[in-house]
């Protein structure tokens, strides 16, 4: 019987943006004395709420926009630490990393695609239907469906994706930014959850093995983005690209 992943929704309590004021004196004091609160953090309080992200599709529609968040990155991760089903998932994973996934994840070049997609195969599991990731980059088809021929990294975080999107300059050279809302249905893909420790725990990666047939469900440009390449001189290049927010189903 194979193995298959709880549903991890890291917004099932919704990320909320608020500004912030200044606290009167007699304010700080009432919420040290009256309230426990540490004095360092009776400085200032949640004013107005001007944003509530409360799906992956809202995530990634304000990362397109704003371009950086790290208090929605700081969401997930707590989201993460407290997910019964997220300890879970990373409990069914082996207990020393396989080194060809380490490989994959640490270079990323072409020789490590292969290796990398059998140990997904044999040591990942399937994903629980409904599960939303975030995947960055260009979709690489004409067609609104394609089944993939290489092993295809997701993150749980909306920044992480778009940052991949822009690593390297590969906005610059495609043209455009596509950050990917990617919905599993119905999935036979194994996949791979990585350590959040060490050097790229950060990315709160999940690699799908070869195999997963992706479905373009829905595109949305929302933004004009600036995106930058750095030559092999070390000149930067920059120019604005469009954004696009896609739907996209996993299965």
């Amino acid at each position: 019987m194979q193995r298959k992943a709880g549903l991890i929704d890291v917004f099932a309590k919704p990320y909320e943006v608020w500004t912030r004021r200044r606290n009167s004196h007699q304010e700080a004091l009432d919420l040290v004395v009256n309230h426990g609160v540490h004095p360092s953090q009776a400085l200032d309080v949640n004013d107005k709420l001007i944003a509530v992200v409360a799906t992956a599709s809202e995530a990634a529609a304000r990362m397109l926009t704003v371009r950086a968040d790290n208090g929605l990155e700081n969401h997930v991760e707590a989201a993460l630490d407290s997910s019964a089903e997220y300890q879970a998932l990373r409990r069914s994973m082996p207990l020393a990393e396989p080194p060809e996934l380490s490989a994959y994840q640490g270079s990323f070049t072409e020789r490590d695609w292969e290796p990398a997609d059998a140990a997904i195969k044999v040591n990942g599991v399937k994903m629980a239907d409904g599960q939303f990731l975030f995947h960055g980059g260009l979709w690489p088809s004409d067609s609104n469906s394609f089944i993939t021929t290489r092993p295809l990294s997701t993150s749980f975080c909306p920044q992480v994706a778009l940052r991949n999107a822009e690593w390297r300059g590969k906005a610059y050279e495609s043209g455009r930014v596509d950050l990917m809302v990617v919905r599993v249905t119905n999935s036979e893909t194994k996949a791979y959850a990585y350590s959040r420790e060490g050097e790229h725990g950060n990315e709160k990666e999940v690699v799908f093995a070869s195999g997963a047939n992706l479905r373009r469900v829905r595109e949305s440009r929302l933004a004009d983005m600036p995106v930058s390449k750095v030559t092999s001189t070390l000149e930067t290049l920059e120019k604005v690209v469009p954004a696009y927010l896609l739907e996209v189903e996993l299965s």
